[in-house]
C-alpha cells in the first residue's frame, strides 16, 4: 500500500510504526499496539499493516506464553518408533531461537534454530479436540543453520502427551506462519 497523496503545510505526512511508510493521515489513521516493537500504547498504523497486527496482537496474547514456556515433544517424524528422542522444546525469552534440548542420557545435546532462520512448517499429523479445534499433533519446521543448507527437524506430541503440547506445536506453527507473513507485507523478505 503506497499512499499516493501530495504533502504540504496543511497535509501533514505520518509514518507507519509498524513499516515506516510515510502516509496521509487517513491512510495511516489507525492506531494499535505493537508488543513485538515496545510500542505498548498504540501507535499510528497503516492499512496495510492493520490486518497483520490485529493478528500479532492476537498472537501476543493468546500464543507467546505457551511457546516460551515449552513442552516435551518427540525428535523425528515417528512418534511410535522406540528409538524416538525426547525433548524439551521452548522459545528463547528474547523469542529470537527455539530451542531443542534432547534429554539422551549417554548424549544429551542443545539446538538452537534462529527463528528468522526457519523457511517454513508442514503439518505431519493433527487431531481434533472436544470442542470441534483442530490440534496440531507434529510439525516439520525447514530452517537454513548459518553457512548451511536447508534441514529439516520433526516434532511430535509424544503418545499420551499433555493439552500443551498440542498447543505448543499449534503455537509455533502460528509463529512462522505469521513471521513468513510479516516478511512479505514489510518486504523485508531475502
Amino acid at each position: 500500500m503506497e499512499c499516493k497523496n501530495k504533502f504540504d503545510f496543511l497535509k501533514r505526512r505520518h509514518h507507519c510504526r509498524r513499516c515506516g511508510r510515510v502516509c496521509c493521515g487517513s491512510c495511516c489513521d489507525t492506531r494499535l499496539s505493537l508488543p513485538r516493537m515496545c510500542f505498548l500504547d498504540p501507535v499510528r498504523v497503516c492499512a496495510g499493516c492493520v490486518k497483520t497486527t490485529a493478528k500479532e496482537n492476537e498472537f501476543y496474547e493468546k500464543h507467546l506464553k505457551t511457546l516460551i514456556t515449552g513442552t516435551i515433544l518427540t525428535v523425528g517424524t515417528d512418534r511410535d518408533s522406540n528409538d524416538v528422542t525426547l525433548a524439551q522444546c521452548r522459545l528463547s525469552p528474547d523469542h529470537r531461537f527455539l530451542i531443542v534440548a534432547a534429554s539422551c542420557p549417554d548424549n544429551p545435546t542443545t539446538l538452537s534454530i534462529t527463528m528468522n532462520r526457519v523457511c517454513g512448517s508442514q503439518e505431519l499429523a493433527t487431531k481434533m479436540d472436544n470442542e470441534g479445534n483442530k490440534l496440531v499433533c507434529g510439525l516439520n519446521i525447514s530452517y537454513v543453520p548459518v553457512g548451511g543448507e536447508e534441514e529439516e527437524i520433526g516434532l511430535m506430541a509424544p503418545a499420551e502427551a499433555p493439552l500443551n503440547a498440542f498447543s505448543f506445536l499449534t503455537a509455533l506453527q502460528q509463529a512462522v506462519f505469521m513471521m513468513h507473513e510479516s516478511k512479505a507485507v514489510i518486504g523485508t523478505g531475502e
